[in-house]
């Protein structure tokens, strides 16, 4: 039976003991719940933990911290450990299905997993899914441990995470802070030792603003290297919430092979993202723009910004300021984003319209509004930014931003009653929604701190299929340290 959890100037270096929160950091050394998936994966090869010591001990802690963060909603216990046990009895045969077996995993709310449910943030719907997502599919077959499902906003565009039917999802280096959305939930679980590795989804910055809110790596892929189903969209796209670049491409390794459901599945290209790590940033060509152009930057993310800039220089890298990179693309990112809301606002009855939040109520009147030009208007838009970036890109390898203008938002800046059509939400997604547009392929890695120990995100974005270059060049910033 499944365990059911339901709730209604130090820019650069690391926070002191005192500022880390206590959720984020091992109580003793070697902890396996705060355990890279590298590590987890050499310490089964040479027999130092077993994979069912892991999941045990990360499933006493989900236990015992979930309650307060509310990253998982559904905790698959008695499946985990039937996983681990196979795990573990294949790694002492000698025969582990893949360097990921045994390995924990948690997969995102509407990204189904077999014999769990996915509710999308909202109330009432149970039913567990009779099949694997691809992500869940391809993990399953590598012999990782799934625990269970994270949580998400409701409509998945509300950049927190929190719901009327789960409570608020807390960030777990300070609780009155949002881990951000929508993946949310999968970057809480990862920061505070809930499983090293989940399953996120971005379709305008829900892998890398929470990654980039809670010191992890998220990786976006390019549009179909990871398969996708069912509910393909034209910019959401599947990938990792991670501790590391290496676990990045561990995951990405697994993942990114092909499955045949996904209509806008790419052609495998056989990359080996673990062996692409190596080789260092030297001679790089880097487009760094700390506002591009348009974006309102809080000055301790633009002195980390700064400081990741000197690091890549340190490495070898060439940066040279763009001051624009293409425009704000909030309104046509709204289009693209709400369009399929639009039906379902105009047959909603005013009471249950009035019994939601302010902030989802925003979204769907911004749908009832659109018009019959507007789709086109989008396309035309968005062909302008492809343009604006490919002109960039002939010229350099990377665009080097901030991951977010600002840290993780305080509890209530966004959820329930905030404008999410209003100038914050516009300028928290101005980063990181221009390359799900155009289906272009970006990272966020830790850059640093906030004076009173707030994690700061340095986002990585490069052309179309340029994945192991963005997790190069994510591994050897981790690696060169601060």
């Amino acid at each position: 039976m499944k365990s059911m959890t339901r709730t209604a100037d130090q820019s650069g270096a690391a926070p002191s003991p005192d500022q880390t929160a206590a959720l984020c950091r091992p109580s003793e050394a070697g902890d396996p719940c705060f355990l890279t998936a590298t590590e987890l994966a050499e310490s089964f090869r040479r027999g130092t933990l077993s994979p069912v010591e892991v999941a045990g001990r990360i499933l006493d802690r989900i236990d015992a911290v979930n309650p307060r963060l509310k990253a998982y909603y559904e905790i698959d216990r008695n499946g985990a450990l039937e996983a681990a046990r196979a795990a573990e009895a294949r790694w002492r045969d000698g025969r582990p299905l893949s360097a990921l077996d045994g390995v924990p995993v948690s997969i995102k709310d509407h990204l189904q997993v077999r014999g769990l449910t996915s509710p999308r943030g909202a109330a009432g719907q149970t039913t567990p899914a009779s099949f694997d997502c691809p992500p869940a599919a391809r993990l399953r077959a590598a012999g990782a441990v799934i625990l269970g499902k994270t949580t998400m906003p409701e409509l998945s565009v509300v950049p927190v995470t929190e719901t009327a039917a789960f409570g608020i999802t807390r960030n777990p280096w300070r609780l009155d802070r949002s881990p951000g959305g929508s993946s949310g939930g999968a970057a809480a679980a990862v920061a505070a030792g809930l499983g090293p590795l989940a399953i996120g989804t971005d379709g305008g910055g829900s892998i890398r603003l929470p990654a980039g809110f809670t010191n992890l790596v998220g990786h976006k892929p390019t549009l179909g290297r990871v398969p996708y189903f069912p509910g393909q969209t034209d910019r959401t796209v599947a990938g990792p919430i991670v501790r590391s670049a290496a676990d990045a491409a561990l995951l990405m390794n697994v993942i990114a092979r092909p499955d045949g459901r996904d209509w806008q599945e790419l052609p495998p290209d056989d990359t080996d993202y673990v062996a692409a790590l190596a080789g260092g940033i030297r001679g790089l060509r880097v487009a760094a723009s700390a506002t591009f152009g348009f974006e309102r930057v809080d000055p301790e993310v633009k002195r980390a910004f700064e400081h990741g800039l000197a690091r890549l220089e340190a490495l070898g890298a060439h940066v040279e300021p763009v001051e624009a990179v293409g425009f704000d693309v909030f309104d046509i990112y709204m289009i693209q984003a709400t369009l399929r809301l639009r039906e379902t606002r105009l047959a909603m009855q005013p009471d249950a319209l009035a019994r939601l939040p302010g902030a989802v109520r925003s979204v769907l009147d911004f749908a009832a509004r659109l018009g019959p030009q507007d789709p086109q208007r989008m396309v035309d838009r968005r062909n302008e930014l492809g343009a604006a970036l490919l002109g960039i890109f002939a010229k350099h390898d990377v665009i080097v931003s901030p991951t977010s203008p600002m840290p993780a938002p305080p509890i209530g800046k966004f959820y329930p009653e905030a404008d999410l059509l209003g100038e914050d939400s516009r300028n928290l997604i101005g980063f990181t929604a221009p390359f799900n547009m155009v289906h272009m392929p970006a990272v966020s890695v830790p850059c640093g701190f906030t004076a009173d120990g707030l994690p700061l995100g340095l986002q990585v974005a490069g052309p179309k299929f340029s994945d192991a270059r963005l997790l190069r060049v994510a591994h050897a910033l981790e690696t060169a340290g601060s």
